[in-house]
């Protein structure tokens, strides 16, 4: 298999056809897999892909297609050839519009099939609202399904829910999975906000031990002065469920304090968040140059992964 386009779902589809034996190669015209994820996450994820035998090639694209009874033969634009015995064409989604006559409503849609709506999700037609792929990003199932809850709470003047939560929660279905919430280190670069990050690893966990977790870690983001929660990145087994904890925290505004002082039962992954926290607060005391006593010892991090230096900008 063939697979055009290295998003979420060129992604997940490449590694659910790997993982049934199926040898597929999976082309990606940008430098990297999911720009949106935490750097470390994709180059993780990447590395998980082609260890599973997915043949990566990034700044690639098809020139051209040609189809016999046996195979199809794609060439590329590096002037490369791929044997296949089918293609996968994931570049991207539109909204399925193009078949509602929507000028006759007083609509139209703009790049992609997306329809324009306000805070409610209602159009320009009051009586019409829109959600899910059809509005544009994220067009998640989540988030879609809460988007069209409020749509109908404005509707009919239910009095119930009336705006989609400002932090939304990504999940990537990939072997292994990935999730994040909030800020990334990219972003709080770009606003200039310092920060200081924090991992802790799976293997280093007892849970992740268990279960024989070769690879995974949960990235925290605080921000360096007042240790609030900023994002939340998670790569490995059940990341898509670990990252509620994480989400929950990031909508109360919590702070560093909260995963210090919460038991987690032992052994489970949740306990990432207290060592990914005691990580961050060893990272930010060794930049200004304080006692690393409380979250150090014998040169490693509290999660037991060697230390390195401080995430911070």
């Amino acid at each position: 298999m063939l697979v055009v386009g290295g998003g979420v779902i060129g992604c997940e589809y490449a590694c659910m056809f790997a993982a049934l034996g199926i040898r597929v190669t999976l082309l990606e015209g940008r430098e990297r897999l999911l720009t949106f994820l935490d750097p470390q996450v994709s180059q993780t994820l990447t590395r998980c892909m082609i260890e599973m035998g997915v043949d990566v090639r990034f700044k690639e694209s098809v020139a051209a297609v040609r189809s016999t009874p046996e195979e199809l033969t794609a060439t590329l634009a590096s002037g490369g050839k791929v044997q296949t015995d089918t293609i996968l064409v994931t570049a991207g989604r539109s909204g399925n519009t193009d078949k509602l006559n929507l000028p006759a409503a007083g609509l139209e849609a703009g790049k992609r099939g997306v329809i324009e709506v306000n805070a409610h999700y209602q159009t320009r037609v009051p009586h019409i609202y829109a959600a899910g792929d059809v509005v544009g990003f994220p067009a998640l199932a989540a988030t879609s399904m809460e988007q069209a809850r409020v749509a109908m709470v404005h509707a009919f003047d239910l009095k119930y829910k009336t705006r989609v939560a400002p932090i939304l929660p990504y999940g990537i279905y990939t072997i292994p999975e990935c999730s994040m919430a909030g800020e990334t280190e990219e972003s709080l670069t770009k606003k200039a906000r310092p920060f200081i990050a924090g991992i802790a690893y799976y293997h280093s966990n007892a849970r992740g031990q268990i279960i024989g977790a070769q690879h995974g870690f949960l990235k925290l983001l605080f921000d360096l002065e007042n240790m609030q929660l900023l994002g939340v990145h998670v790569i490995g087994e059940q990341a898509t469920e670990l990252v509620h904890t994480g989400l929950m925290a990031l909508q109360a505004g919590a702070t560093a304090e909260l995963f210090i002082e919460t038991c987690f039962n032992y052994p489970t992954l949740g306990e990432l968040y207290k060592y990914a926290t005691y990580d961050a607060l060893g990272r930010r005391a060794k930049l200004r140059g304080e006692s690393l006593a409380p979250f150090h010892e014998d040169g490693k991090t509290a999660d037991g992964a060697p230390d390195g230096d401080a995430s911070a900008v």
